[in-house]
């Protein structure tokens, strides 16, 4: 193998099956490419019949043209195939149904230049296939995968594409290829994020915008409704092999929105329902795309809906998301008694009965786990054991320090504790403007002592602010600004966020994330399972209203105590209306 300067040799591979027409056409176009180096094209006829090979074989461009015939082994193995046939320094693969720019492989050479190991470049939909329901929504999947690509200073696996990824021989040699296990079979999807995430572990891989090969899309709406079941396979297989990933894969695929959550994710629980659904749609969809509806946007998300359907029934078929278990997140303010305080006395728990609860949870045989311990779960690399607990503290006054060290660290219980970073009188500022007594919180230096102890020390923003009703740069200052808070004051960088209140929006989370916080927590009845969105986990509220049979419940079954307090609440209003009207019977 021998470099010819600064235009190294190029070897451009081309999987096909079953795609002879457009094939010819990707093979066309790249006979096209203007490149000062040399060129060579490898395709790779995984197992065709429809006449692809004789085809291609017409097909004479100015550089050499070899075609690599075998029996059907699935998308990897055909990619594993050009390359080994391949003579160049650089590997280019392209998809078959991919039209590339003449100055494709100078591009992606002006990158290799600058230092990269891999190059991905960009493929926007051909301007020349018609617009549909199916093809407008793959331009528009183009369009933001583009744009992500370009905004990242770092690429996720998921930047990366098998349907234009140019890689240096020897890089792609020792990574061993593409895992054929995900396509083997009929199989469909991440063999490139599975390389790609191989390759960004020790490799420096560039996105150039300016690399494009256009996408002329030919996939038949049931074709397309089947990979999604094979991608839900696939993406379980992912996922347990790099869990780190599993939060962005699953958010990628709207795990946490309420239509996957309540209707998409319980339909593809049920036998065959999905299979007669998505079978019904594909055909439905073949008559719309022959009709005047054919770019209607209501059928558009219809059917989009259908293949998410498909994609969670292949996530069933393939063995389920990873089950971490489930943690039950309890959420403390003071430990002390604040009975005479007009707006804290419901948000204190008096020493004694913080002991006793500590005591029912204990003789429950739940587990104490710490932050860490929540993480790894969320990341599906351990599981959690069973009835695990966190204890959280907000506001962090000063009290803490006391429990930590008589109750806490003697029965071996770790916590996450959230403080305020920006208030000026070391108080709690945002209380007493509503009427609270002055109460101190633990400045620096006891929260470093804090952290020693074993609580970790999360954010809870800089001034406690209702963060929903923030503007964008309000907010950056409440999440960023508060994480920078604690670095400038030698604690460690914070990895969770409590939002105050509990009030949060997708906006709020997006935020936090942004912030580079690990995970962040709100309010709500609910346990914590490996799926859940990990910047708006849930944790349950203990209030000193709470007595012994409320905190059972609530950390039994929290769920039913949230449907209880509604039906308490409604009884009381009905009570209070029909003591008005005994009150005014004429009315």
């Amino acid at each position: 193998m021998t470099t010819a300067g600064a235009h190294p040799s190029f070897s451009i591979i081309i999987p096909t099956y079953q795609r002879r027409d457009a094939v010819c056409a990707a093979v066309r176009a790249a006979a096209r490419l203007e490149y000062a180096g040399k060129l060579e094209l490898v395709v790779v006829v995984d197992g065709s019949t429809d006449g692809t090979e004789a085809a291609l074989q017409a097909i004479s461009p100015p550089f050499a043209l070899r075609i690599v015939a075998q029996k059907n082994g699935g998308l990897a193995a055909a990619r594993n195939r050009g390359a080994a046939e391949a003579k160049g320094d650089i590997l280019l693969f392209l998809d078959d149904d991919m039209i590339c720019r003449p100055d494709l492989v100078k591009q992606h050479c002006q990158s290799f230049a600058e230092g990269a190991d891999a190059v991905v470049g960009e493929i926007p939909l051909d301007p020349a296939t018609s617009s549909n329901f199916l093809t407008d929504a793959i331009a528009r999947w183009a369009m933001d995968s583009g744009l992500e690509a370009r905004e990242r200073p770092v690429l996720t696996p998921f930047n990366i594409y098998g349907g234009q990824l140019s890689v240096r021989r020897d890089v792609f040699e020792s990574l061993g290829g593409f895992d054929r296990a995900f396509t083997e079979g009929g199989g469909y999807g991440k063999e490139d994020a599975d390389f790609g995430a191989r390759l960004l572990a020790c490799h420096q891989v560039r996105h150039n915008p300016d690399a494009i090969s256009f996408h002329r899309f030919v996939v038949s709406p049931r074709e397309y409704l089947r990979r999604g079941f094979a991608l839900g396979r696939a993406d379980v297989r992912f996922m347990r092999r790099y869990p780190q990933f599993a939060y962005d894969l699953l958010e990628r695929n709207h795990v946490s929105r309420r239509r996957t959550r309540w209707i998409l994710r319980p339909l593809a629980r049920i036998p065959l329902l999905p299979q007669i659904m998505v079978g019904l749609t594909a055909g439905l969809a073949e008559a719309i795309l022959r009709s005047p509806m054919r770019s209607s946007l209501w059928f558009g998300k219809y059917f989009h809906a259908m293949r998410q359907l498909a994609y969670w029934s292949g996530i069933n078929h393939g063995g389920g998301i990873n089950p971490s278990g489930a943690a039950l997140v309890l959420c403390y303010h003071a430990i002390d008694d604040y009975s005479a305080d007009p707006v804290l006395a419901d948000y204190s728990i008096p020493r004694a009965r913080f002991e006793r609860q500590l005591k029912s949870l204990r003789r429950r045989r739940f587990r104490f786990i710490g932050g860490q311990d929540l993480l790894d779960a969320l990341d599906n690399s351990r599981e959690l054991p069973k009835r695990a607990v966190l204890l959280t503290f907000d506001d962090c006054y000063c009290d803490l320090p006391a429990v930590t060290q008589e109750l806490l660290q003697p029965q071996g219980i770790p916590a996450l504790a959230f403080a305020v970073t920006g208030m000026a009188s070391g108080t709690n500022e945002w209380d007493q403007k509503i009427g609270a007594m002055t109460r101190p919180l633990l400045g620096w230096e006891q929260l470093k002592r804090l952290g020693e102890a074993g609580i970790e020390i999360g954010s809870h923003s800089q001034s406690h602010a209702r963060m929903p009703e923030l503007s964008s740069e309000q907010m950056l200052r409440e999440t960023r600004g508060a994480a920078e808070d604690f670095e400038v004051h030698g604690l460690p960088r914070p990895r969770f966020f409590a939002f105050p209140y509990g009030e949060r929006d997708g906006r709020c989370s997006a935020a936090v994330r942004a912030a580079t916080y690990a995970a962040a927590f709100g309010l709500a009845d609910r346990k914590i399972t490996g799926e859940m969105n990990r910047f708006d986990l849930a944790r349950v509220e203990i209030l000193a209203r709470d007595g012994f049979l409320r905190f059972w419940l609530k950390t039994t079954w929290p769920r039913l105590a949230t449907a209880l307090r509604w039906r308490q609440h409604l009884g009381k209003w009905k009570r209070s209306v029909k003591r008005a009207l005994l009150a005014n019977p004429g009315q």
